[in-house]
């Protein structure tokens, strides 16, 4: 708490002492123009695409367990956008690190953060969904009944608030285009390593793997008893697409940005760290036009 959002509101915006830039940092600038650019443009891309798919969305009748967290996926999904994608392009085209900008990075970092966790909640909700859709008796299926949906909801709110206000924040360094929870102000790291996030970081990368390795395993199974081709093609083929760029890019941010919090990482390394925190958000869009045949067609319809 003492490192946290809701300590620096609480303090009128007076920085801990932890992240008290020294003098000698505070016009170190370090432009990366290239890197820059492609943030910023594809960020804004990545969320005009999203919205359209977020509308339909709400604007569906259907209000099952699946939409509902589609919808909610949709909202952090476009606020982390908004974070690791279109911020992370101005303050690297500023050549802005932390120091130039503490308490509006500071706020930044923490949304960013906390919506990355409450999101990974919500990725393993959509996983367990996609679970019970293609198994019906499948163990965790309780969770999606009405009052029970509600009271998970609830939680993943929560987490939501509890991770933003009360967890260290995320910090922007404009020399790696990237964000990290030490500030880079020649101070022991230890101090900023925020454990929370490396827990939710393993749990989502080995949970969702682990779901969408149990869906795909019962699809093909599934696909060796059904003698229905239309069903294998159509449905098997998509699901399990699907399932795979959504894990991959969720999985590899998570293990990723573990790795840079407890070890040495190379410049290579961060980069495509950030590059799949971007897409771990980005992709359901891309995912949605292309592969998903009724927000494709619900979206061309209200668009032409």
């Amino acid at each position: 708490i003492d490192m946290s959002l809701f300590r620096l509101l609480s303090d009128f915006f007076d920085l801990p002492a932890e992240y008290q830039c020294p003098d000698c940092l505070q016009n170190d600038y370090f432009v990366r123009l290239r890197l820059g650019i492609y943030f910023l443009l594809s960020g804004i891309l990545l969320i005009l695409l999203y919205i359209p798919c977020f509308i339909v969305m709400l604007k569906s009748k259907s209000r099952n367990p699946s939409f509902r967290v589609m919808i909610i996926l949709a909202v952090f999904d476009i606020i982390n956008l908004a974070v690791n994608s279109v911020s992370t392009g101005i303050f690297s085209i500023l050549g802005a690190s932390f120091c130039q900008y503490p308490r509006l990075i500071f706020i930044v970092g923490a949304i960013g953060n906390g919506t990355w966790m409450a999101g990974c909640a919500m990725c393993i909700l959509l996983a367990m969904d996609r679970c019970v859709e293609i198994h019906s008796k499948f163990f965790l299926a309780f969770l999606f009944h009405k009052k029970a949906f509600r009271v998970v909801l609830g939680v993943v709110g929560m987490y939501w608030m509890y991770s933003v206000w009360f967890t260290k924040p995320l910090l922007f360094s404009a020399r790696y285009s990237s964000w990290f929870f030490d500030p880079k102000i020649n101070r022991d790291p230890n101090i900023y390593r925020n454990v929370p996030h490396t827990i939710n970081n393993l749990v989502v990368s080995a949970s969702t793997t682990g779901l969408y390795i149990y869906m795909c395993i019962f699809l093909l199974y599934k696909k060796g008893k059904s003698t229905n081709s239309m069903w294998m093609s159509r449905n098997k083929n998509q699901v399990i697409l699907q399932a795979i760029i959504i894990c991959s890019f969720h999985a590899l941010a998570a293990y990723i940005y573990v790795y840079m919090q407890l070890f040495y990482s190379p410049p290579l390394l961060i980069i495509l760290g950030q590059l799949t925190w971007q897409w771990s958000n980005g992709c359901f869009c891309v995912v949605y036009l292309t592969i998903n045949k009724s927000i494709r067609s619900s979206v061309k319809k209200m668009l032409l």
